[in-house]
């Protein structure tokens, strides 16, 4: 038998095993469960997607009783359960050009410049990371990045005006070195507040590691397999199949003697109408008499 830790986090019961290994929980209909895995990165539980499976299901209240009796999680400050991780490729379509690099300079000479793939990186001197790149007719959008364990956040992009040409920045940017200080890089996603459960369009900067510190689950990163979504067995899940089996079996016998006591009721009530019937017809033959 494995032995988990659990964890409450919004709607979802965190599992955490022995060597690492996180799983989550969450009802999904009638004595069913989502459940699926997660990893941590720097300061960001992720994720992922799930399967329902009905096997150690339970009743949404007693799930969010027993939910509610949990500890809070608490080991990272943000959660994700959108998002899409791929790894840093370089494009390899974008020849060396040698034209004229005046047009592309840093924002400031102490300033850094990466590429990756059509993304200009700048690193700047106190710190900040930067991502540019062209969105449009004289048109290009800058945001913010973030370095969090070994992945790449990119920030929402705000546009600005420009007067260089899209072949122009593409040229200017194919001079550039590669962006290598990350494995990966995520620019779609969706963060939650582990504290509040509130969506975060920013990130706290003073709790993201820097340069991979913390990145235990960074190579952990890969496409997702059902078979790894399934967590073993718990002692949890025995009790909760049993309860149901002795649940089910408990609504079976009340429907049955509730049929029962409704068939009886039914007899007794054509007694009384019968009976009824025949009172009324021998009243009627002495009114005949009568007359």
């Amino acid at each position: 038998m494995i032995n988990c830790t659990y964890y409450r986090l919004a709607e979802y019961k965190i599992i955490e095993g022995e060597v690492g290994h996180i799983w989550w929980e969450t009802h999904s209909g009638f004595c069913a469960v989502k459940m699926g895995r997660c990893f941590v990165n720097g300061s960001i539980l992720f994720i992922e997607p799930g399967q329902t499976s009905e096997e150690n299901g339970f009743l949404k209240g007693e799930f969010l009783d027993q939910l509610n009796r949990l500890p809070k999680w608490e080991k990272t400050k943000y959660y994700s359960t959108s998002f899409n991780i791929v790894k840093c490729k370089v494009d390899q379509n974008i020849k060396p050009s040698s034209a004229n690099n005046q047009l592309f300079k840093p924002l400031k000479q102490s300033d850094v410049s990466y590429r990756l793939g059509q993304f200009e990186i700048i690193e700047q001197m106190d710190g900040k990371i930067l991502w540019k790149s062209y969105s449009g007719r004289w048109t290009i959008k800058v945001g913010t990045c973030y370095v969090d364990g070994n992945i790449l956040l990119f920030g929402r992009g705000e546009p600005e005006k420009t007067n260089i040409i899209k072949k122009v920045f593409l040229e200017r940017l194919s001079l550039l070195p590669v962006w290598g200080k990350t494995k990966f890089l995520c620019h779609n996603y969706t963060l939650y507040s582990c504290k509040t459960n509130e969506i975060c369009f920013d990130i706290d900067e003073s709790v993201v590691s820097i340069n991979g510190e913390n990145d235990t689950d960074a190579d952990k990163i890969r496409p997702l397999q059902i078979e790894s979504n399934k967590k073993p067995k718990t002692a949890t899940g025995i009790f909760t199949q049993n309860y149901l089996k002795t649940l089910w079996s408990f609504l079976s016998i009340l429907v049955f003697f509730v049929f029962k006591v409704l068939f009886w009721l039914l007899l007794i009530v054509l007694k009384v109408l019968k009976l009824f019937i025949e009172g009324c017809a021998l009243r009627g033959k002495r009114l005949l008499k009568r007359l």
